[in-house]
């Protein structure tokens, strides 16, 4: 059994290029039957819109489409990768799409070879909504113990596809992976509830004590 936890999916990348080019070529078209009397005005328009396409192909798709990380476990091993610019999403994600081949991980685990998984958080303020009211969100950490005594800190573990995240945390619990969990967040992610309520009530809990 494997399960790929931030999989890319073509039906979703169908979806996001329909939604994001439909409404380019539309407005194009209207464009284009439109004399507006100046010289080069199709050549500019035309000059824009290949430049927005680029952008959107380059820049915006990749990031609707990826998480910023991805990871992969089976019965014997956790495999992780995480982006770290969006130029890396780019490439993997035309590579997945000509050539159907997935990125290289970056960390592979055996599963065997863990001692145990300890999951805390962290608040943190994000750019640029930190300027705002309560523009600030929870970073969970999930920091893998080896039984060589060395350490993975992964912030990125989490992803928005709670069932396969919950798939994989139950594959892993099944091959006697051990999770250290105080603060029972991982209980919160894999019932779906809101994690940044559940520690605003962790946080309380530890202020009244």
């Amino acid at each position: 059994m494997k399960v790929t936890v931030g999989k890319i999916k073509k039906r979703k990348v169908i979806k996001y290029c329909i939604g994001l080019l439909a409404p380019l070529f539309f407005y194009l078209f209207l464009l284009m039957n439109i004399d507006l009397g100046y010289d080069n005005y199709k050549e500019c328009l035309l000059f824009i819109f290949i430049t927005t396409l680029f952008i959107v192909m380059i820049f915006v798709l990749p990031s609707l489409i990826f998480l910023n990380s991805m990871w992969e476990v089976n019965q014997n091993s956790l495999k992780y990768i995480h982006f770290d610019h969006n130029l890396d999403k780019t490439k993997y994600l035309y590579s997945f799409l000509f050539r159907n081949k997935y990125p290289r991980y970056q960390i592979n685990l055996r599963l065997s070879q863990i001692d145990f998984v300890q999951i805390s958080y962290y608040r943190y303020s994000f750019y640029p909504s930190k300027y705002l009211v309560d523009g600030s969100g929870y970073k969970i950490v999930f920091k893998f113990n080896m039984l060589d005594g060395s350490q993975y800190i992964i912030e990125n573990f989490v992803s928005h596809d709670r069932e396969s995240f919950k798939q994989g945390i139950e594959l892993m619990k099944k091959q006697g992976v051990r999770f250290v969990d105080p603060y029972h967040l991982l209980e919160a992610l894999c019932s779906n509830k809101d994690i940044n309520l559940h520690i605003a009530l962790v946080e309380k809990e530890k202020n009244h004590d």
